[in-house]
């Protein structure tokens, strides 16, 4: 099964630079359909640019509750005995939650019963646990410093916390075309694939996705860095427990609530403005060394689906990612075709389907109906793919959306 543009670069870059300690790795990774700049994963091969941090972390302050008096004090009790900040709290009390009752009930804590991997989904104190593949992790306070291993993750952290927890970032998660956190990036500090840079950070916590290797995972954790891979879905909605998954994580639950809310919201909203309405066939399809189409099961195809159109390289049995030829195109006889790529390698491969004497007859060909999409929109895996549905649907559908205008998401700091 081939990947989409972004899971096969996770899956390249997790190889690259794994040097830790006294272990050199070296794994060469041939053939790869796109030059190392994916947005799952990592670029290999380009120069740091290295800015320092200027995250600041304010610890929480618990005031003591005690009311203890010297031993020679008989007290009084009709005298009420205030206890000033310097006392020292008694080493038997059980910990008190950083969040305060007030705190807590600022959500709706039913929101996360049934999120899989929270432990135990009645805990909003610390510390509080999950469980993901990498086994139960146990995060003993909100973590200040949060490292992503993939650009979808780190879209998802930009809008529930503020941007200096982010440890580091990649250089492809500064490149506009492909990634949404690309005013973030850019002044953040940045660094290359070898696993001994991340631990070097010295992060609270590590997100990895299910693409990230087996191998850097093993290494980071060696560390004693807690690891949670966390999944990303092929689908708006479906990312919606992991957005609460990783609220949870990071103790921004009321952020992970409010970004869950307006992706429903928003999702909603395309599907009562379509109706039942019967859309066109459309096709995904990029050319790298070759062209692939995106079939059922990727990101691009549930876009199409979602924004009330028809997978044209679904409805032809295409599963995933698969190359096609020009005469494969031509016999799926797509109604649009749209092209999510980098514009410059996009701009060349329309102008080849537009030229070809194979696909004259073909509605997207004879009717000017061939499109470049955002690949930012329509290649992550994030909320962002939201902004992808709303895209295409407005394409396809421009009447029904006529007055519309969507909004980019916000991110924390906004």
């Amino acid at each position: 099964m081939a990947f989409s543009w972004n899971e096969r670069f996770e899956m390249k870059c997790s190889f690259l630079g794994v040097r830790f300690r006294f272990v050199l790795v070296v794994v060469s990774v041939a053939l790869m359909l796109v030059a190392c700049s994916d947005g799952e994963g990592g670029e290999a091969g380009s120069d740091l640019a290295v800015v320092e941090s200027t995250a600041t972390l304010t610890p929480t302050v618990n005031e003591p509750t005690a009311t203890n008096v010297p031993p020679t004090t008989v007290p009084d009790p009709t005298v009420t005995i205030v206890v000033t900040p310097t006392a020292k709290p008694d080493p038997t009390a059980t910990p008190v939650p950083t969040a305060t009752p007030e705190e807590i009930e600022t959500f709706d804590r039913s929101r996360f019963t049934d999120v899989e991997g929270i432990v135990d989904p009645t805990n909003f104190g610390w510390p509080r646990s999950v469980e993901t593949s990498e086994g139960v992790i146990t995060v003993d306070e909100a973590p200040t410093k949060i490292h992503s291993l993939s650009l979808g993750h780190s879209e998802i952290l930009a809008g529930l916390v503020d941007f200096d927890r982010i440890t580091a970032v990649y250089s492809f998660f500064a490149d506009p075309e492909q990634s949404n956190i690309s005013d973030l990036s850019t002044d953040a500090l940045m660094i290359g694939f070898d696993p001994e840079e991340v631990v070097a950070l010295e992060p609270d916590v590590i997100v990895a996705s299910r693409f990230t290797n087996a191998d850097t995972v093993a290494l980071m954790k060696d560390a004693g860095i807690p690891v949670v891979r966390a999944s990303l879905e092929n689908s708006a909605l479906g990312n919606v427990p992991n957005i609460l998954l990783i609220g949870y994580l990071v103790g921004a639950e009321k952020e992970a609530i409010a970004l869950a809310d307006e992706i429903e919201s928003r999702m909603n909203f395309i599907t009562d403005v379509l109706g039942s309405t019967e859309g066109p066939r459309v096709l995904s399809v990029s050319k790298w060394t070759s062209a692939f189409a995106a079939g059922s099961g990727s990101t691009e195809g549930g876009i199409i689906e979602q924004a009330g159109g028809v997978n044209a390289a679904a409805d032809s049995g295409i599963e995933g990612h698969q190359q096609v030829s020009i005469e494969s195109i031509a016999a799926m006889n797509p109604d649009v075709i749209i092209v999510p790529q980098p514009l410059d390698g996009a701009t060349a491969f329309i102008e080849e389907l537009q030229s070809s004497p194979a696909l004259v007859e073909v509605p997207a060909v004879k009717n000017g109906e061939i499109h470049y999409v955002s690949p930012r929109l329509h290649t992550t895996l994030s909320h962002w793919n939201v902004r992808g549905v709303e895209e295409l649907a407005e394409l396809l559908f421009p009447s029904a959306f006529e007055g519309v205008e969507f909004e980019e998401f916000a991110h924390w700091s906004e």
